[in-house]
């Protein structure tokens, strides 16, 4: 009998693109992105919570597999490569991707990495660090037809596609212990005062 997998898919273009461009409207810095050490310590929790030794038959904690997705260009190479070195010694498997080409993306690679991992049976939890509904909301449905839970990690109000597969858990990634080191300035309803809020102009007229 195989053995239970637990499997992280971080799309680090697209979590990066999120957060820049719809979150804080700039690129983010390195402390305002995702910490690795809390992700982490999430997984492990999150797979202990799975076990139960005292179930009948006994239900093991699952192996965790996390990869961390990136492309990266000539110019940006050695910054990447310093945080690959940290996101491996967290446990992490990590993809870099020379990116040539505007369009280029890692989504094929996560993809073909998540349709191995499903044919060699035992994987009990697939979670989706990506709000790209386009390229995973099918896989998603596959697998969950085929018994597989599967997590969708993201900023739900960026994710609507995702978040409306049947079957799908969705996760925030604010609602990890210590995963930004402080609040986003996210919109959302629930974030909306009773007596409401100014939105700060940020355009010029």
């Amino acid at each position: 009998m195989t053995d239970p997998r637990m499997l992280l898919l971080w799309d680090s273009p697209n979590i990066d693109m999120v957060l820049g461009q719809l979150i804080l409207r700039r690129k983010p810095t390195g402390r305002e992105r995702p910490r690795i050490d809390a992700l982490r310590d999430w997984l492990r929790e999150r797979a202990d919570d799975t076990a139960d030794p005292n179930a009948s038959p006994p239900i093991p904690r699952p192996k965790i597999e996390a990869s961390v997705f990136a492309n990266v260009t000539e110019r940006t190479f050695n910054g990447v490569v310093g945080w690959a070195e940290v996101v491996r010694q967290s446990g992490f498997r990590m993809f870099l991707k020379p990116k040539f080409r505007d369009d280029s993306d890692v989504d094929e690679d996560i993809l073909n990495l998540l349709a191995e991992r499903h044919r060699e049976g035992g994987l009990r939890e697939a979670i989706l660090m990506s709000h790209d509904g386009m390229a995973f909301v099918e896989a998603a449905k596959t697998l969950i037809a085929d018994g597989v839970h599967v997590t969708a990690l993201v900023f739900p109000e960026h994710a609507h596609q995702l978040c409306m597969v049947d079957g799908i858990e969705v996760f925030d990634l604010e609602d990890i212990p210590g995963l930004f080191e402080s609040a986003l300035p996210r919109l959302t309803f629930a974030s909306l005062p009773e007596t409401g809020r100014w939105l700060e102009p940020i355009g010029e007229i």
